[in-house]
Formats: structure tokens, sequence, C-alpha cells
């Protein structure tokens, strides 16, 4: 079995087809830790995806490792996905989250334009966040989306924001009781009530722990300007 490492956690999988090898490959693990746990992907974790996604084998496969991944880190590590794109700046993490459509990705290719090299891509599209020491800390996959941003990064959560359509930008400080349904609909619902309980107590820490907005915009340069200043405290020079 190959050993990996994603989110701080060493594992190791067994895998058919070198699509799912590939996507993985910059999160292969070479070192002496010894793996968390073992994740063996057969023909009916792939069929288990199947159900909800038509789509190549190759890349149920690699979904079907997400789960198992997604999975373990719920029950052992104190962590979730959660969609969203997520990039860091100076060390910190800001995510952007919505449902698929609303323009995350195009808001943070935005913030990239605007940044260059100051800016890093942690995950565009399912980063890992994990509660540590009383600290929420994000961490990029293999799972990046379509466009591939991201990588084997790693960053102090500093502020989630959720997107909305508007035709006139605004950011303002959000409300936990309007960001629960956000933050938990980009969560992977567990099965087991038990894990069901570990994610909304997740859930309930980001809410209360994080510095929380909602962002009203159109597809613009300003937008991105305004949440940027909001959010980090400093202009665009």
């Amino acid at each position: 079995m190959k050993k990996y490492k994603i989110a701080d956690i060493v594992f190791e999988a067994e895998t058919k087809y070198a699509y799912t090898g590939k996507l993985c490959e910059e999160f292969v693990y070479t070192g002496e830790e010894k793996p968390a746990f073992s994740a063996v992907i057969t023909d009916s974790d792939v069929e288990r995806e199947r159900k909800g996604l038509n789509a190549p084998e190759p890349l149920l496969e690699s979904i079907a490792l997400q789960r198992k991944f997604c999975e373990y880190v719920l029950k052992n590590g104190n962590g979730t996905i959660f969609h969203s794109s997520a990039v860091a700046y100076k060390g910190e993490a800001y995510l952007f989250t919505a449902p698929s459509g609303t323009g995350k990705s195009t808001h943070t290719r935005l913030w990239k334009e605007m940044l260059g090299d100051k800016l890093t891509y942690i995950d565009d599209d399912k980063p890992i966040i994990r509660y540590i020491d009383g600290e929420f800390y994000v961490y990029g996959t293999p799972w990046n989306g379509k466009h591939r941003l991201g990588g084997n990064v790693k960053a102090k959560l500093k502020c989630v924001c959720k997107i909305y359509q508007a035709k006139e930008n605004s950011i303002t400080k959000a409300e936990i009781p309007e960001m629960i349904g956000v933050v938990f609909n980009q969560t992977l619902r567990p099965e087991q009530a038990e894990d069901m309980e570990k994610l909304l107590s997740l859930t309930d820490k980001l809410l209360t722990k994080s510095n929380l907005y909602a962002l009203g915009c159109n597809i613009s340069r300003e937008a991105a300007e305004l949440s940027f200043k909001t959010m980090t405290g400093e202009k665009i020079c």
C-alpha cells in the first residue's frame, strides 16, 4: 500500500486506478510515522458512489477514498471536509463558501489577481478543517476542484465568509443563526448518529470561534477589494 499524509494524518491506501494515485501524488508520504489507518477501496465502495454520481470508475474510486478519509478525520481527527474556496494570506486562511455556481471560486481568483504571490491557494473546492489545541486549521487536499488550485498547504483559520449574488456589493459581520445552515450544508454528512454528534459539535465550535462574514457581491474587482479590506483590515496598494 502507498502511504499518504493529508491534514497532518498519515494513512495508507490501496486503489486500483492510476487516476487516484496521480490525484494524490503531492500527498505521498515517505517518512517514518506509522499510518493511522488503512483504506482499501473495493468495487462495492465504487458502486456506493455511483448511486449519487454517474461518472467514470476512476473518478468514483477517488471519491470513495475521499469519503473514507473524511470519515476517519471526523471520528478521530476532530475535523471535516468543508466545501469552499480556501486561500491563505500572511499565513492565515480565508474560507469563501456558497452553493456551487454562486461565484466563490471567481471571488478568490480576483483576490489572486489583486495579490499575486502574496496569496496562496489552499484548496479551491474541498479543504479539510481541523480543530487542534483550541484553534482551527485549514488544509489542502487532493480534491481541490476542476482547476486543481491548491496543494499540500496548511494555515490557521481567520475568517469564514458566505457569498451570495447581489447587484450592489456589501459585506457585514454575519450572525451565528444565519450561518448554521450555510456551514452545515457544506460538510459531508455522516451516517452514524454518534458521528453526527461530532459534526454538530465541530460546527458549533467553528461558528463560535471564527470571524463570520456575509458578502453580497457581483463579479467584480470592487467586490474583491471590499471583502479583502474588511476581513484583513488592509488596503490594496
